[in-house]
């Protein structure tokens, strides 16, 4: 048992809490940006029925109101790092076709969406929130398991 062991086994153990640390803060970020999008689906079924407001003055009222990677994304189309190609190109498509028909069939579409959306909300983030946890610990564990190694 030397310092340089110790040291390796400190430097290990802090290496994989920051992963853990990593993958959690991606999931909660994931989990975030549906919460997000669930929101404005509901804001925009909103303003469109009562309102008749404009897509573009929608985003920037949405985003104005509402801070966060998916506010960004509405803004600048930037597409946030936790989130697949494959997801996103689903959330662009929907997203685009907002504004597209009339008013009613377009509010009938947002509830529809926004129920989807709910019972996604509704079970996976949960569950990413939980994952995001047990990643996190699982992380720890592994890296208080290579320090006794180590050690």
């Amino acid at each position: 048992m030397n310092a340089l062991s110790i040291f390796a086994g400190a430097c290990l153990l802090f290496a994989c809490a920051m992963v853990g640390l990593w993958i959690k803060k991606r999931l909660i970020a994931r989990a975030v940006f549906y919460e997000d999008y669930y929101e404005y689906l509901l804001f925009a079924g909103e303003k469109i029925g009562y309102e008749r407001m404009p897509i573009h003055e929608l985003n920037t009222s949405f985003a104005n109101r509402k801070k966060g990677t998916f506010a960004e994304y509405l803004l600048h189309r930037s597409i946030p790092a936790q989130m697949s190609s494959v997801e996103m190109t689903e959330i662009e498509e929907y997203l685009s076709e907002i504004g597209s028909t009339d008013a009613d069939t377009q509010i009938a579409s947002l509830h529809a969406k926004s129920a989807e959306i709910k019972r996604f909300v509704e079970k996976d983030c949960v569950k990413y929130r939980k994952d995001a946890s047990l990643y996190f610990k699982l992380s720890v564990l592994i890296g208080v398991a290579i320090f006794i190694i180590l050690v």
